[in-house]
């Protein structure tokens, strides 16, 4: 399993891999005598004849010294050195290609033995399940929390990026709080609070949004909205949405649209309202929509409101380059304000917050009632009196200075806001707590790690109301909220947040590919890529599909852009869709999806070695060592592109002795990709060499092409268990030590015969011990 690196284990690899660590052995080809496998009669001997001369007292090749451990049969003293005796038997390196090769039964005894004798020490007992650093939220988690708890968008853009430990930028390691970051959330609570709380109640004009899609069209052909709520217009036709003016007077209109340009004149798009044309815009091709206002005199009453394409033009031939094109317009929204009078309109924000102001000396009751239901969940825990009184004084030191109550309740916010309660995510442990000790997380811990865990957000009404019951500890109530929460549009935060980093496709934006090489690509194929593997990645939880579909499965996510580059057919328009594949069809699963192909490659060619590296890590959980420091980068010069290909220029590498052995588990999972071009699209050839996908992995296993390669992955055990270790890192916020290798075995055996589902997982996780308890911090005493 992947654990915390070391300096040793890397020493070792590079030396073991040149040389000897399992040689051929002269003991037995058949299975041993009767009687239980020991180290001194089973093992010894096999180092004793082909280990010893380079690993013993005199001659520590890699600073490894297997002849003073060879009669200590409690091998978890020494752990480091079996843990690589194992990992390099099972993975085939050892003895070298071109040395003899031990038989089957002889590997599988070695491992089991190991593998059993070190689990004996861990699994034994009680499980340590770790304990996890104190950390503060991070920038999704912030964004979100607020969201839910004050009802306002908010974009902590200028927020300094999260540090990323163990792949995940939710590890309290690493989550510090320098001061200018402490600076910005002052800034940010003064933001939010006068968002999501209005102080001027007193009637003012009413603005009643008709968001894009909320326009109707008879020709859906011509019009027809998108996926984020716009309104696509597309020939010339009219959407038409109803209103109700709730007086007469003159009315504001804002509309918000932006247009693609083509001919010789730009979209015209024309207001109208009851039938009656109220304005005719020129909309820009803008980067961003821009607002178009135009004012009408209305009676009061139900009204049509319309918008109205004028210049429909599409001239894909023209003799002139700059007349060709498909001249469209798009509208995201139309906002319309009423004349002043009636009520005032308060946002859902402030009426959710404020749930009634006081009359006069009632301040302070009032107070204390806004605040009170208004900590427990900004600190996501309950709060003691004291605590609502602290706040609350902050409402009264704010009338002192002529301030408003509203105004008061406001800087009582922003104090919460700024609160180590609110920012940080506490678990905190009681002062007797003894080195060694475990303690089970409270309900409302337990509430906060699984919404997080799967919401990158605070817990909501439920899991709260289960807190406050003491019921959502139990297995039955957690995969019910597993289930829950997973069909929640909330989860989609675990795509964000969990498959994004896990996949490393948010490293696609870094990779500027070279459009010299590569004439065909245009850039915004990235953000598509992106969309394909997020949308792939939704569908296996919202469909709680096997995770081994995500190494292969017969559909993906395509819009027409997309599916003509990858030379699909049959997917029309800007909208994805779900697509079936061909039979035939090489892509399937998210090692194939462009994301992960331009993320692991550089911007003048694919790199084999980058995408095995990207398997062994990500999908295998394997990953090689780092490359020794003098070993020269593959020679780019064009005349040297010409001349040989990527998988001969890498023949320098696995040449050296030092580079070899990893060389020889990375390059052959990366041949496999190469006919996948470094954008992704697919290839026949490598400039003038024809394409070799074939590769043998170190264990003789041969293959050709990615769709061997993924039926190898996808029946290989080692892919359930790396997808368990890091969702486990990133459900807890901590990188997995070797002791939580036990944990990780009960997770693996207990959803295999569950078909290694989605929700089987998250739900063994989220009733493992890890999960559900922790070693509390315990702070020396001089």
């Amino acid at each position: 399993m992947t654990l915390r690196p070391s300096s040793f284990l890397i020493a070792t690899c590079a030396t073991l891999a040149a040389g000897c660590l399992f040689a051929p052995v002269a003991m037995a080809e058949t299975a041993p005598a009767a009687g239980p496998v020991t180290l001194k009669d089973h093992i010894k001997p096999v180092l004793e004849k082909y280990c010893f001369d380079c690993h013993n007292d005199k001659k520590q090749k890699g600073d490894v010294n297997l002849l003073s451990v060879a009669d200590n049969p409690k091998l978890e003293e020494n752990r480091k050195i079996w843990e690589k005796v194992a990992e390099v038997v099972e993975g085939g390196d050892m003895p070298p290609e071109k040395k003899p090769q031990p038989n089957d039964s002889q590997r599988d005894l070695m491992i089991k033995f190991i593998d059993g004798q070190l689990s004996k020490s861990d699994c034994t007992g009680p499980v340590n399940p770790g304990k996890v650093t104190i950390r503060r939220l991070n920038r999704a988690e912030y964004q979100n929390t607020i969201r839910d708890l004050m009802g306002v968008d908010f974009n902590p853009e200028d927020f300094p990026n999260d540090e990323v430990g163990y792949g995940f930028d939710n590890i309290g390691d690493v989550l510090s709080l320098p001061p200018m970051l402490m600076e910005k959330y002052m800034v940010a609570a003064d933001e939010i609070v006068h968002k999501a709380i209005v102080l001027d109640t007193e009637a003012k004009r009413e603005v009643k949004r008709l968001a894009g899609d909320q326009f109707l069209a008879k020709d859906p052909a011509a019009i027809r909205p998108l996926d984020n709520k716009t309104l696509g217009l597309y020939r010339e036709a009219e959407g038409v949405a109803k209103y109700s003016a709730p007086r007469p007077g003159e009315y504001l209109f804002r509309v918000r649209a932006y247009g693609e340009l083509a001919g010789p004149e730009l979209p015209k798009l024309a207001l109208r309202v009851d039938g009656k044309e109220v304005a005719v815009f020129n909309v820009g091709n803008e980067v961003k929509a821009k607002n178009y206002e135009a004012r009408a005199t209305l009676p009061a009453g139900a009204r049509q409101i319309a918008v109205a394409f004028l210049n429909n033009y599409n001239d894909a031939n023209n003799a002139d380059p700059k007349l060709r094109g498909d001249r469209n317009v798009f509208v995201e929204s139309v906002e319309i304000q009423t004349p002043p009078g009636g009520a005032p309109a308060l946002p859902e924000s402030h009426k959710r917050l404020i749930t009634r102001m006081p009359q006069p000396g009632q301040e302070h009751e009032v107070a204390m009632e806004i605040i009170g239901r208004f900590l427990p969940e900004a600190y996501r825990r309950p709060v003691a009196p004291a605590e609502v009184e602290r706040v609350a004084k902050f409402v009264e030191l704010a009338q002192k200075n002529g301030g408003s109550f509203l105004e008061g309740i406001q800087t009582a916010f922003q104090a919460a806001l700024c609160s180590p309660n609110f920012l940080y995510r506490w678990e905190l442990d009681p002062a007797s707590a003894k080195p060694g000790d475990t303690r089970d997380l409270t309900d409302y811990e337990i509430a906060s790690r699984l919404s997080y865990f799967l919401w990158s957000s605070m817990p909501d009404a439920e899991l709260f109301a289960l807190a406050a019951k003491g019921e959502l500890r139990k297995p039955e109530v957690l995969e019910k909220q597993v289930t829950r929460m997973l069909h929640d549009w909330r989860a989609r935060a675990l795509v964000d947040n969990f498959g994004d980093q896990w996949l490393q496709i948010r490293n696609i934006w870094d990779v500027a590919i070279d459009p010299d090489t590569f004439p065909k690509w245009k850039d915004e194929l990235k953000g598509a890529m992106k969309e394909e593997t997020e949308r792939f990645f939704e569908a296996i939880i919202k469909e709680d599909r096997p995770v081994t579909d995500l190494i292969d499965a017969d559909f993906t996510f395509l819009n027409e852009d997309l599916a003509r580059y990858y030379g699909i057919e049959g997917v029309k328009g800007k909208e994805f869709q779900r697509v079936t594949l061909p039979k035939d069809s090489p892509r399937g699963g998210v090692l194939t999806q462009g994301s992960v192909l331009v993320s692991t490659s550089t911007p003048t060619r694919t790199s084999p070695v980058i995408r095995g590296k990207w398997i062994l890590e990500q999908i295998l959980g394997t990953p090689p060592p780092p490359p020794p420091p003098d070993v020269p980068p593959l020679q780019e010069q064009k005349q040297i592109n010409q001349t040989t290909s990527v998988r001969q220029r890498l023949e320098q590498h696995r040449s050296r002795a030092e580079c070899a052995g990893c060389h020889a588990k990375m390059d052959p999972l990366g041949f496999a990709l190469e006919n996948f071009d470094a954008t992704g699209a697919w290839r026949d050839s490598d400039g003038k060499f024809p394409v070799d996908p074939s590769g043998k992995l170190t264990n003789g296993t041969t293959f050709s092409g990615p769709r061997e390669l993924k039926k190898i992955l996808k029946g290989d055990k080692k892919f359930v268990r790396c997808i368990t270790q890091k969702m486990l890192t990133f459900a807890l916020g901590r990188g997995l030590e070797r002791y939580d290798k036990c944990s990780v075995d009960a997770i693996t055996a207990k959803i295999a015969p569950q078909g290694n589902h989605f929700a089987a997982l998250v739900t063994a996780i989220v009733t493992s011990d890890p999960f559900l308890k922790r070693r509390p911090e315990v702070v020396a005493k001089n």
